[in-house]
């Protein structure tokens, strides 16, 4: 006998409109705004690498940063170890070009984050007002990169995020669960609440960074540059976000421990950070939404099946194959707009992973020494 009373109605208009409204509430649904460059030309800018360990892919990625098209007067910095000698070795191979500047941290200094000094020096040795700070383990997608970035580079702005992507060698989760990230921080960059970022390639002005005691409040933590950087002086003026695939950089593959390791160091980085309540407000709605739109299908799939409310569990099968086709569609149009190739079967796994992950995140982070997190004992 089939079933037809109003919980019947009711419970079926819920979960198929929960299943049609539900994908929309989705970083990969919300588009960045694809503006055109502003075309600015400042005097002159610096690329600044810091090398941490990362003598291969220095000389991997050096000659791209070093041979970018573009008119504008531009010098690279790379401040590395000075016990490194594979990094010595490596930049002795590339000192003749005259755009290539090194220096390296004092082996007397102590007590504070390596790669912010590393980053301090740089920016003291910049010739140049506009500084862009990146890793050699990321590269230029092309000889247009340097030219893409200082077209952002207006009279009126004071930080450009650029975007990373990782490469194609990178493990598929890896690459999708960064850009789940990354878009909600560049968007909430170009809505003028820029918050913090997950990528390595960000342009910063020298006057502000030195007016504003650089990391100074924030030297004992020994990561966060980007973090703090984006989280500090974006109050200072406008920030623009650089979208074109020109502006990218590719950063190199990483294991799990160090994939974890950065989730983990995140855990105590947000602590220090302005306005992450806010921030975290439209990613928690999406989870909400997202996880318990299935609970909610599971669950009257179930009632209707003890009940024999036969139409109630046609509503609910028919819910959740609506929402794996929208959630599927959406996320490869996505992920297909960034040059990422995930199986689009793994896109819905990989979305509800992504909770299950920072869960075990938080786990990890509460197990940790809080000594794991400092550059000294305070």
């Amino acid at each position: 006998m089939i079933i037809i009373d109003q919980l019947t109605l009711i419970l079926s208009l819920v979960v198929v409109a929960s299943a049609l409204l539900t994908p929309l509430m989705n970083p990969f649904f919300r588009k960045l705004r694809q503006a055109a460059s502003p075309q600015a030309t400042p005097s002159g800018v610096t690329v600044l690498l810091i090398s941490d360990g990362d003598a291969t892919a220095l000389d991997e990625h050096l000659p791209i940063y070093l041979t970018q098209d573009t008119p504008i007067d531009y010098q690279v910095i790379v401040v590395g170890e000075k016990a490194d000698a594979e990094t010595t070795n490596v930049l002795k191979r590339y000192s003749a070009d005259p755009k290539l500047y090194s220096t390296f941290i004092p082996e007397s200094a102590r007590y504070m984050s390596r790669n912010k000094l590393a980053i301090t020096l740089g920016v003291k040795a910049s010739k140049n007002e506009w500084i862009i700070l990146s890793d050699p383990r990321c590269k230029p997608t092309s000889d247009q990169w340097l030219a893409e970035m200082t077209s952002h580079m207006t009279g009126d702005s004071h930080l450009v995020l650029g975007y990373t992507n990782f490469s194609d060698e990178a493990k598929p989760f890896h690459r999708f669960e960064h850009l789940h990230t990354a878009l909600y921080l560049l968007r909430e960059a170009q809505n003028g609440d820029a918050y913090r970022t997950n990528c390595m390639n960000l342009a910063f002005r020298k006057s502000d960074f030195m007016s504003r005691n650089g990391f100074l409040e924030y030297l004992k933590y020994s990561v966060g540059e980007y973090d703090f950087l984006v989280n500090k002086y974006a109050s200072t003026g406008t920030v623009t976000v650089a979208t074109t695939h020109a502006s990218w950089l590719t950063e190199d593959p990483m294991s799990d421990r160090s994939w974890q390791n950065r989730h983990v160091y995140y855990q105590e980085i947000r602590k220090h950070l302005t306005g992450g309540s806010s921030h975290r407000l439209l990613y928690n709605a999406d989870q909400w939404c997202l996880h318990l739109h299935y609970l909610l299908v599971f669950s009257v799939g179930i009632l209707a099946g003890l009940t024999s409310r036969w139409i109630l569990l046609g509503a609910a099968v028919a819910a959740l194959i609506t929402t794996l086709i929208l959630r599927t569609m959406i996320g490869k149009k996505a992920l297909k707009e960034f040059g990422i190739e995930v199986p689009i079967y793994k896109i819905v796994p990989y979305e509800c992973r992504i909770l299950w992950c920072r869960l075990m995140t938080k786990i990890r982070y509460e197990n940790a020494d809080k000594y794991d997190f400092i550059s000294h004992k305070v």
